[in-house]
């Protein structure tokens, strides 16, 4: 910082320097109002070329990356939907009534790219803000068998993550800082989740070691119990997660939003659909 500091300065004092000489060479040959026209021209045409050209260039160079933005907006949304679907129940039932709550459901709006409808935007109606959230990831824990849940959300946790990855690897040129940083906090909370939820199988398993040696009701209570404590476990911390993807969520489906007014030029957007 320093070295640049003083290298600007040096430079800076140079054309001062350069001016002054060519003022009082002007001055001393009578020539001071063609050097002042000179100038005049001069510093129009840097300005010009600095403050305009350079913008225009920036502008086209971001126009190049539009379709692309879009494209990654369109992959992360749809990597964060997909984690939702499977670590979540579409609908729970209701305990007073024959109801069911509805928890999740794919959208009407649909992303196109070019002619093509590429993606459903899934809404969530139950969120992690609510109270029965979690005691509606407990029952879908239950209600798939908790050790099958607990590893189908791994797998689903690891796939999120290994695409968010390979997202970053690809596309960090054209990722506003934004998203960046909520894909990172997501990320890591994605690890975090895959650590607990392999010791809360782990746990399960040897709170079962002994379970052979136990008559077969005290047996089936001990595996029914450890079942209870894996699905509660699991759910406390995949709520997490889900929390976690609301902020990069929301912010990726305002992006998409965003272009339902534009051209229809335009190589992604979302509408909703007439058939």
């Amino acid at each position: 910082m320093i070295r640049r500091n003083v290298g600007t300065i040096l430079i800076v004092s140079v054309l001062v320097l350069l001016l002054l000489i060519a003022l009082g060479i002007a001055r001393t040959i009578g020539h001071l109002p063609e050097l002042a026209i000179y100038l005049t021209e001069d510093l129009f045409g840097i300005i010009l070329a600095v403050f305009v050209f350079e913008r225009v260039l920036a502008w086209r160079e971001e126009r190049r990356w539009v379709a692309a933005k879009k494209w990654m907006h369109m992959i992360l949304l749809e990597t964060i939907d997909d984690l939702l679907r499977q670590l979540l129940p579409a609908a729970v039932p209701k305990e007073e009534t024959d109801g069911e709550t509805t928890v999740y459901e794919v959208t009407g709006t649909r992303v196109h790219f070019g002619e093509v409808v590429a993606y459903s935007l899934l809404r969530l109606l139950v969120g992690p803000e609510d109270k029965d959230f979690q005691s509606h990831v407990f029952w879908y824990a239950k209600d798939l068998e908790s050790p099958r849940y607990a590893s189908l959300a791994k797998t689903a946790l690891a796939e999120a993550r290994e695409q968010i990855r390979d997202t970053f690897g690809s596309s960090a040129r054209v990722m506003e800082a934004d998203i960046t940083a909520m894909l990172m906090n997501f990320e890591q909370a994605i690890v975090v989740a895959m650590g607990h939820v392999d010791s809360a199988i782990s746990m399960r398993d040897e709170q079962l070691e002994d379970a052979s040696y136990l008559d077969e009701e005290s047996a089936k209570q001990k595996i029914r119990e450890a079942d209870d404590q894996l699905a509660f476990t699991t759910s406390i911390v995949l709520e997490s997660v889900v929390s976690s993807a609301m902020k990069p969520k929301a912010w990726l489906e305002d992006q998409l939003h965003r272009r339902e007014d534009e051209s229809p030029f335009e190589y992604l957007q979302v509408s909703n659909p007439t058939r």
